[in-house]
């Protein structure tokens, strides 16, 4: 599911700024960017987003800031340098003897005069704590948005797999006609023939019974049932449940293809198509749910 969180703290003289976003992703995928002194870290922050999250592609992006890094930032100038350096050009302009005015911006072009006052390395041992209240503030963001995404998200899944635990009971009820129609089918054909058949014939009885025992689809019946229950049963958990739940979308799309071939009757596949559907529909929404 798709969420977005930020997260902030400090310490050492240093503030970070840390923000999460996902995206879809069947798998869990992680992107971190982090300033070039907090690399060691990456593991660290991979591990913590592992803890919580178990699905989708998660970019992170770390950055720090220096607590009061207007005036430690401002570059100083190295005045006896600077002396000593105009004496030079002096005594270099009268041994040449050139003309013209030596200038301040001449002199602060020289190296070593104008200096800027670097930060002090982070050590990245220290940073973690700060860093690490930062992440998961914004990982607690992310997750309360994929929450309230992922409600609705159940919503519409329950509403879906209603439809087919009703397509299951309509298909169940459709078993005892699909023979009588059969055996029907059988005594006109015959009769098409000019072949006179009572219905309790002994070689009508067995042809049924032949056809009885291939399109049995009472087992196929059964295990719909059973992965419908389950479905219903994760869905309302409030532990992950994705990868289980395509997982029983995928089973019950194959015991719809083997029932409808097996009953070979027009309205039992009317059902099976839209159920087909329906499952299509809900594989497409589990990919966005942990």
């Amino acid at each position: 599911m798709s969420g977005f969180g930020r997260g902030s703290a400090s310490g050492q003289g240093y503030r970070y700024h840390v923000e999460c976003a996902s995206v879809n992703r069947k798998g869990l995928e992680v992107v971190i960017a982090l300033p070039k002194g907090l690399i060691s870290l990456e593991p660290r922050i991979r591990e913590e987003i592992q803890k919580i999250i178990m699905r989708g592609r998660i970019q992170v992006s770390v950055i720090d800031e220096i607590i009061g890094a207007s005036t430690t930032n401002i570059p100083t100038i190295d005045i006896k340098a600077a002396r000593q350096l105009l004496k030079e050009f002096e005594k270099l302009q009268k041994s040449l003897h050139l003309s013209g005015a030596i200038t301040l911006e001449t002199i602060l072009r020289a190296p070593g005069i104008l200096r800027v006052n670097e930060p002090e390395p982070i050590d990245p041992t220290v940073a973690w704590v700060p860093l690490r209240t930062a992440l998961q503030e914004a990982l607690q963001a992310l997750l309360q948005m994929k929450t309230k995404e992922g409600k609705n998200l159940v919503t519409d899944l329950k509403k879906r797999f209603n439809f087919l635990e009703k397509a299951t009971k309509k298909i169940h009820a459709l078993v005892p006609k699909i023979l009588h129609h059969r055996r029907d089918q059988l005594l006109l054909r015959l009769g098409e023939l000019g072949s006179a058949v009572e219905k309790n014939d002994p070689s009508l009885l067995r042809e049924l019974a032949f056809f009885a025992d291939r399109s049995n689809i009472s087992e196929e019946l059964t295990r719909l049932e059973s992965h419908l229950t389950q479905s219903q049963d994760i869905l309302t958990q409030s532990a992950p449940g994705g990868r289980t739940l395509d997982y029983l979308a995928q089973e019950m799309f194959r015991e719809f293809n083997t029932l409808s071939n097996k009953a070979n009757d027009a309205e039992v596949s009317r059902w099976v198509v839209q159920s087909k559907s329906e499952l299509d529909k809900i594989r497409e929404q589990l990919a966005n749910l942990e």
